[in-house]
């Protein structure tokens, strides 16, 4: 792989794994262009892009991940909270952890299995509807909640969309559980510090569990300035658009990313009917 490609993906990744366009999706698609099947990109390359996405989100939430884990420290010590939002974010965010988790270790090598461009397409129609009706369902509630009014109820079904996302490319991580967030009740920029929030144990995990995959895995060889590459170009655009995201979404929806999916997945539906392509892998 050559450092330009890296510098490339590293950017895609980035970008998309925050930004409500679907990261997997748009990997995929500027893969499939580039000629690159997705069996021959190193995991080695894949643990970098997750290492440097996770450390975009450890920097720009640097002071709430201190203080969350000072208060993690406290209640072990059985201690009072010191910073009661950051204690009682704790639980919410271990309980929406385990959702996507469990779909990762038990369904993902089976969802990959089916993936084509024509499913894409349609999870991208799916997610744009998906998140239309989320607005539409915020828009209409008198009052929005704040992020400490959040419940493990909340937790879990955030947990569930993200489990989704991880599941079915197309369907965007954060923007699926920053609507789901908003169907809950809680405002938009409320609903996307949690889900960012939320997104780092499983990008963690992800990269872990491609660590573990790469101890027995023969794959091509990636030279050390296109780790280097992909890895800072993942972490510098995605600090990029994680601050971008939240200031963005203070004052906007999510109805562009909406637009701009549903258009997205019907040009690849319509891409896949001409050239006559499986909807599911192997039918």
């Amino acid at each position: 792989m050559s450092v330009a490609v890296a510098l490339l993906l590293g950017a895609v990744q980035g970008l998309t794994e925050f930004v409500p366009v679907s990261s997997t999706a748009h990997l995929y698609i500027v893969q499939t262009l580039l000629g690159i099947p997705n069996d021959e990109v190193a995991l080695s390359f894949d643990v970098v892009l997750h290492l440097g996405t996770a450390l975009a989100l450890t920097l720009v939430f640097a002071r709430e991940l201190k203080t969350m884990a000072q208060e993690a420290l406290l209640f072990l010590a059985g201690r009072p909270a010191r910073d009661p939002l950051a204690r009682g974010l704790l639980l919410p965010l271990l309980a929406g952890t385990i959702p996507g988790a469990l779909a990762g270790i038990f369904l993902l090598k089976r969802i990959e299995s089916v993936r084509t461009l024509g499913l894409i397409g349609l999870s991208m129609v799916a997610a744009g509807v998906y998140f239309l009706w989320a607005e539409w369902s915020g828009s209409r509630k008198v009052r929005e909640r704040e992020l400490a009014t959040l419940t493990l109820a909340d937790a879990i079904w955030i947990g569930i969309a993200q489990a989704a996302a991880g599941l079915m490319a197309g369907f965007s991580r954060s923007g699926l559980t920053i609507s789901t967030g908003r169907l809950r009740g809680l405002a938009r920029p409320e609903a996307a510090r949690f889900s960012f929030l939320l997104a780092l144990p499983i990008i963690l995990g992800a990269g872990a569990k491609a660590l573990l995959d790469l101890r027995k895995a023969h794959e091509p060889y990636v030279g050390g300035a296109a780790l280097a590459a992909g890895f800072l170009a993942s972490a510098i655009v995605g600090f990029v658009a994680v601050r971008f995201l939240l200031r963005f979404l203070r004052s906007h929806t999510l109805k562009p990313f909406a637009v701009y999916l549903g258009l997205l997945g019907l040009v690849l539906l319509g891409v896949s009917l001409v050239r006559h392509l499986p909807i599911l892998a192997g039918s």
